[in-house]
């Protein structure tokens, strides 16, 4: 009797680690200039930085060279989609909990810009690409 009791405990361990959430880290996406290009990457595990659940964009050069980290502070319990502007080396992010938001990259470093009528009708078009 004393065995099943340890083999469920240890059933039950396995079972709990394998249902812990991992932490999110995205695909490679190149710029239209093939200039640079970003990863995007959640912490889900560690509840006590002050990056949990946050979208973090992190900008490469075509080297591979690190550039630059940006919390958009996007949460990933929210429905969103990031990509390049068709034309420019300009993201544009569309969060349901933050809205749509875009940035240009200005001495390697990702700088928020305002909004234009285009940046707003590609970032709709990416949302409904992805969730529709």
């Amino acid at each position: 009797m004393e065995i099943q009791h340890w083999l469920v405990a240890l059933t039950l361990t396995l079972i709990s680690l394998n249902c812990r959430p991992n932490n999110y880290k995205g695909d490679k996406t190149e710029s239209p200039s093939r200039k640079y290009y970003f990863i995007t990457t959640v912490n889900r595990t560690d509840k006590s930085k002050q990056d949990y659940a946050d979208l973090i964009l992190n900008l490469y050069n075509s080297n591979g060279e690190f550039l630059s980290a940006l919390n958009t502070n996007a949460s990933d319990f929210s429905k969103w989609v990031v990509d390049w502007e068709k034309r420019n080396d300009t993201i544009i992010l569309n969060s349901s909990d933050i809205g749509i938001l875009a940035w240009r990259i200005e001495n390697g470093k990702l700088q928020r810009i305002e909004l234009n009528a285009d940046l707003k009708n590609q970032a709709a078009e990416l949302k409904q690409e992805k969730y529709n």
